[in-house]
């Protein structure tokens, strides 16, 4: 396959600051980390160590959030990285949904990410700029843009965010848009239009916002089948695709199909539970297993469908032809996220073996 540009995620494990540098000796174009403060190392020293290692690369949040940093903070740790890697660094941002939920709250509304946002972005580009603070409102700006460490370049920001909603929102500021996808004609058309529109009716350009199509992976082995991909590879990643996509798919049931709708909806709702159950399971224990593979509880909710409409697996020449089809059908930029930390560096060894390869 020809050079493409290609995001591999993660979540942020100080051990094993190697893979940003592995990723990039591959031909991988864009690495992001997410931030979790009770579940993963700190992003922004990963990523620090990871820009002083790599030289190529795109690095970046995926993602931060409104809520666990002040905007204030969160630009300021954006430009610092960026004076590391200057020119290859971008800010991505997302409602914080395990960051927050793992502390058992609530992720942030789309009107603080929005904020959030526009404080961030105007503070990057040497903006003064007006922040709300615990009811009180004052002008903010960076008081010290002279002494080597702060680029005024541009940075681009990606916005992770799934419904309607969330996609009219961040067409407003974002450069590109984090949804999760799969390799599946209908959906990713639907997710293309309904950005598409946002952007016009934000009265921007067309074409002038990034659709990252956020995938999860495993290359088969001789003999795997589907099942294997879940217990070996990717585990509970499907079902977070069906918890984000459920508001939008509830919403185009006649152009995706009761079946899938209801496939990806009942997962989802069986994934959460009722929290207001007696035996429902504490907040710390459901997230003690997030991203660390497959939760035994979750296998029987993961099905061959939900496998086939969210994931990117398969041998080899499954894997490019799936590729392919997400970028046909309006995907620019595919991103895997890896679901496990301790095989990471198997699963990228196989990116540059599968997607990235000639």
């Amino acid at each position: 396959m020809p050079a493409m540009e290609f995001c591999i995620g993660t979540c942020a494990k100080i051990d094993q600051i190697g893979m940003v540098k592995q990723a990039e000796d591959l031909g991988v174009s864009h690495f992001g980390v997410g931030e979790g403060p009770l579940l993963f190392s700190d992003p922004y020293q990963f990523l620090a160590l990871a820009a002083r290692d790599t030289s190529t690369i795109n690095i970046g949040t995926m993602v931060t959030n409104p809520l666990t940093r002040i905007a204030p903070v969160t630009a300021n740790s954006i430009a610092t990285l960026h004076a590391l890697a200057p020119g290859r660094t971008f800010f991505g941002i997302g409602t914080a949904n395990n960051a927050l939920r793992s502390m058992g709250k609530k992720p942030a509304r789309i009107d603080q990410l929005m904020d959030h946002i526009r404080v961030t972005k105007g503070l990057l580009e040497k903006e003064t700029v007006e922040h709300e603070l615990h009811g009180e409102t004052t002008p903010v700006r960076f008081l010290d843009t002279e002494s080597g460490w702060y680029h005024a370049e541009r940075v681009p920001i990606w916005v992770a965010c799934g419904g309607p909603k969330g996609l009219a929102a961040a067409a407003q500021y974002a450069d590109a848009i984090v949804y999760c996808l799969g390799p599946n004609a209908d959906m990713i058309g639907l997710i293309r239009r309904e950005l598409d529109k946002a952007v016009a009716d934000a009265g921007r350009a067309p074409g002038s916002v990034k659709l990252v199509g956020l995938t999860w992976f495993y290359n088969t082995k001789a003999g795997e089948t589907w099942e294997d991909a879940i217990t070996q590879g990717f585990g509970s990643g499907p079902i977070s695709s069906c918890l984000t996509n459920a508001g939008m798919m509830n919403g185009h049931v006649e152009e995706l199909g009761a079946d899938i709708v209801n496939a990806s909806t009942q997962a989802a709702m069986a994934y959460l539970g009722d929290p207001t159950a007696a035996d429902a399971p504490h907040y710390l224990d459901v997230w003690a297993n997030y991203l660390r593979g497959l939760d035994p509880a979750h296998k029987p909710l993961i099905t061959k469908q939900l496998v086939d409409y969210w994931a990117l697996y398969g041998t080899k020449d499954e894997i490019q032809d799936k590729v392919a089809l997400m970028t046909s059908s309006g995907v620019d930029m595919v991103q895997v996220f890896l679901s496990n930390p301790f095989t990471a560096q198997r699963d990228i060894a196989d990116i540059g073996a599968t997607v990235l390869a000639d």
